[in-house]
């Protein structure tokens, strides 16, 4: 009987020292969770930095199709003011060959040119105001929502660490109940099993 015993405490040394299938299990369990908390955290950073990329091309996109819109409105100006020059030069060179009687005229035609350019001069500022006005709203109220979209990302970032601190350390804690229970149980089957070897042991 003595030498049963001393066998049951040589395999009970072995078992402490060999990795215990219970505790494994809990292991991987827990790792495996760990792991998809920390996929599911760097997914959602890299999804929130696309979005906030694509954004900011949106806005970059804008910006440019509405300097192109401003460059195009002042090269077709500038189109327009050449024609003009040319066919007012074109009515001058004609008007220089007549007779000096025509002088008179032409004076006045150049009077009539000149306030007309000035009117449309004026016309063309009274309506690019608005526009430029728009523009420049438009810009600003974009700066603004890049700006908020960047403090936003970073503020619900700060949030989500302090609770990824209490989240990892509940996962820490349960891990250790877990390891605990399992623990428990065990020790308890084995006791159960020694009590059941020993009756067995004894009413032989």
């Amino acid at each position: 009987m003595a030498k049963k015993n001393e066998a049951i405490e040589v395999q009970e040394k072995n078992t402490s020292v060999e990795v215990n299938p219970t505790d494994l299990f809990v292991n991987t369990l827990w790792d495996q969770y760990e792991q998809s908390l920390s996929r599911a955290r760097q997914l959602r950073e890299a999804q929130e930095e696309a979005l906030l990329k694509s954004f900011k091309e949106v806005l970059k996109f804008n910006k440019e199709y509405r300097k192109s819109i401003g460059s195009l409105y002042q090269q077709t100006r500038k189109t327009n003011l050449d024609l003009a020059k040319g066919v007012v030069q074109n009515v001058s060179n004609r008007e220089e060959g007549k007779e000096i009687k025509a002088v008179a005229k032409l004076k006045e035609f150049d009077e009539v040119t000149n306030q007309l350019k000035e009117i449309t001069d004026q016309m063309e500022k009274l309506a690019l105001t608005p526009v430029q006005s728009t523009f420049n709203f438009i810009n600003q109220l974009e700066e603004n929502l890049e700006k908020n979209a960047e403090s936003y990302l970073a503020y619900s970032r700060e949030r989500r660490k302090a609770w990824q601190q209490v989240t990892d350390e509940y996962v820490k804690q349960a891990r250790k109940t877990n390891h605990e229970a399992v623990g428990f149980v065990r020790d308890k089957s084995k006791e159960l099993i020694q009590t059941a070897k020993s009756a067995e042991l004894v009413n032989s």
